[in-house]
């Protein structure tokens, strides 16, 4: 927001004020100033200002805080007894078909106008905050937004049909051609505002060609309105228009300031271009403005900045910014005026005495209290896990939340959730999975020489929902160049030691990225929770990885429903195990679950537990046959076994596997 020193003279005394000092006090109550031009006539402060601070977008606005910062009376313009002819009713009407979107519209009409080129005065104001003049009339309507902060708009009365407004909605396929040459395609969840044919303006954001105003116009209709901010800011983006107007109806106009702002331009149109003000106002509010009130707490001020602030001054200080502050039972009521949308409660009216008593004055101290907590259970477990996966050899990454469309639909998600192609053209669907992002990463460190990759990441994703919102969970990826079973052990590793109860299993099922010959489920306790496999062969060429890679994705909630952080103790074994390795031949079809299952199924108190090696096809093995070589390991806990007791152990075992899976010992 750019600041005319000159301008801000009119309503606020600061002439004799050094450009250093209103410096320092700007930044003191939060509007600090990132540059300071001169003119030959002028001192020109660049002035930021926060979004939720629509009411600073304006000279009077900031005349107001330094005015409550530094003591000094407010001048506000004052809008005298102007000539009226007729009446407003009798030459316009207006009709609002969406209150939602505009709670307020006012028009005003100004008769027998003479268009011309503004005086040196207007034009030199306004180009000092970096507007150009076109003419008078349309100047007066810019050097009011930048007085009060309310956009206005100018329409030639003459040009609107029927010579009346009608605020509705956009019809899908009307066009129309903005003030600066632009062709807006319209649609219906656009605000215009039209005349009894056709659109004249798009609502908050710019004019139409189709009813500017121009050196043949006699009569103005001035707009003063409020429209919803999110509107505004929808259309604009949209469109890729961007006004003065937009930028403040996004941040919220005062909704009874309206009227002053209407009543003040038409003082200064019929000041520098003639004419007669035709009586009253159109006025339609949705419902009209009520004040909300705050109640702030003299104590509790003084227990949040860390200073003793005595209630009168807290009162007098709210007072001077216009809070209408008054004492009921111990506490301040604050009257909120409706240019202050930004203040909703009691936190807010403290910021408001903080910021006039000067943060300098809030001491700092040497010492800082911090109680020590016990780290929280999910912390716990996700560091476990990391450590886990780091042990393994796998790094953790940090990846980008958004992927392109034709990337979540390689991976089976033809529906996600995305933002608008005019605001992010590229990258701008919500991952629904981790994976895209991870390959996107092996592609960087195959570019950077790094041949092995093996890299997790444990974070948010967006699957699409039943409803609108997506359903959004906690995932954790594994990508490797190694293959599948390396990964699995990896992950299987890192699940048990969260869960060391659980059961992670795989079946065979396809997935649109993985290779059909070793695509499959992953089951936590029967449940199915992600997939594991290797990478499909057209998903590597989409990312241009060269080298085979193995890829799981699971989801976290289950796991850590599943998690032990107490681990039960177990003593360490007083005598050596005996190990003894089977190779048995089975069917094809016989899966390791299956095998593992019906080992289990037999009881051996003496068996401490069965660990794969290998599989083996081939000659001596019978065709659709197979051998598969495990250890199993037997322990007693409180001497050492005998061979012959292992051996009936092994044999008892043998015996039940070939009833329930036809299994023989291969020799």
């Amino acid at each position: 927001m750019k600041v005319s020193l000159n301008w801000l003279t009119d309503y606020v005394d600061v002439a004799g004020v050094p450009v250093a000092k209103l410096q320092n006090v700007l930044k003191r109550i939060g509007l600090p100033v990132e540059e300071v031009a001169e003119t030959e006539s002028d001192i020109v402060l660049d002035v930021e200002v926060t979004s939720n601070r629509g009411d600073c977008l304006g000279h009077l606005g900031i005349a107001r805080e330094l005015s409550a910062a530094l003591g000094l009376e407010l001048r506000p313009p004052a809008v005298g007894d102007l000539p009226i002819d007729g009446d407003v009713r009798d030459l316009t009407s207006v009709e609002v078909h969406d209150g939602d979107l505009c709670p307020r519209y006012t028009a005003r009409v100004v008769r027998g106008v003479k268009v011309a080129p503004s005086p040196a005065w207007l034009v030199e104001r306004l180009e000092a905050v970096g507007l150009r003049g076109i003419n008078n009339v349309v100047d007066v309507t810019n050097y009011v937004m930048m007085e009060y902060s309310q956009p206005l708009h100018s329409f030639d009365h003459d040009k609107l049909t029927e010579r009346r407004i009608v605020v509705r909605r956009a019809r899908d396929g009307e066009m129309l051609v903005s003030i600066d040459g632009t062709k807006c395609q319209l649609d219906e969840t656009m605000l215009v505002i039209a005349d009894a044919a056709r659109p004249v303006a798009i609502a908050g954001v710019m004019g139409g060609l189709n009813s500017e105003v121009d050196e043949r116009t006699a009569d103005v209709l001035i707009e003063s309105a409020v429209f919803q901010p999110l509107s505004i800011r929808r259309t604009s983006r949209r469109l890729m228009l961007l006004s003065e107007s937009n930028y403040r109806f996004e941040r919220g106009v005062d909704p009874v300031g309206v009227d002053a702002a209407s009543l003040r331009a038409c003082q200064l149109i019929v000041q520098l271009g003639g004419g007669r003000l035709a009586g009253g106002v159109v006025d339609v509010w949705a419902e009209p403005w009520r004040p909300r009130t705050v109640r702030l707490r003299p104590a509790r001020c003084d227990a949040l900045l860390g200073i003793a602030v005595p209630p009168r001054r807290q009162v007098e200080i709210l007072d001077r910014l216009g809070l209408s502050p008054r004492l009921d039972g111990g506490q301040i009521v604050c009257t909120i005026p409706p240019f202050r949308r930004d203040l909703l409660r009691e936190a807010d009216l403290i910021e408001e005495v903080a910021r006039m008593v000067g943060y300098d004055a809030i001491p700092v101290r040497d010492r800082v209290t911090c109680a020590v907590r016990p780290v929280e259970p999910a912390t716990r477990l996700r560091r476990l896990l990391t450590r886990s996966l780091n042990a393994a050899g796998f790094d953790e990454a940090v990846t980008f939340a958004f992927v392109d469309e034709a990337e979540a639909a390689m991976f089976g998600f033809e529906r996600s959730v995305a933002v608008d192609k005019l605001t992010r053209k590229t990258n701008n669907v919500l991952r629904p999975t981790l994976l895209p992002s991870l390959l996107r990463a092996c592609k960087v460190n195959q570019n950077a020489g790094n041949a092995e990759v093996h890299l997790f990441e444990l974070a948010a994703c967006f699957p699409p929902g039943g409803g609108q919102l997506p359903a959004e969970h906690v995932e954790l990826a594994m990508v490797s160049t190694g293959d599948v079973a390396s990964l699995r052990g990896a992950l299987a590793a890192a699940a048990l030691r969260l869960a060391p109860e659980a059961k992670l299993d795989v079946r065979p099922a396809p997935a649109p990225h993985l290779a059909d010959a070793a695509a499959g489920e992953l089951l936590l306790n029967g449940e199915i929770v992600g997939t594991i496999g290797a990478v499909a062969e057209g998903v590597r060429h989409h990312y241009g990885l060269d080298k085979p890679l193995a890829a799981a994705a699971v989801r976290y909630e289950p796991l850590l429903a599943a998690a032990r952080l107490v681990r039960a103790y177990q003593p360490v074994p007083r005598f050596p195990p005996v190990q003894r390795d089977l190779s048995l031949i089975v069917a094809e079809p016989v899966t390791w679950r299956q095998l593992a299952d019906a080992v289990d199924a037999v009881a051996q108190p003496l068996r401490a537990g069965m660990e794969y090696v290998t599989t083996y096809r081939g000659r001596p093995v019978a065709e659709g046959h197979k051998s598969v070589t495990v250890t199993l390991t037997y322990r007693h806990a409180d001497r050492t076994l005998r061979g012959e007791e292992v051996d009936e152990q092994v044999a008892q075992l043998v015996a039940a596997l070939k009833q329930s899976l036809g299994a023989e010992l291969r020799t």
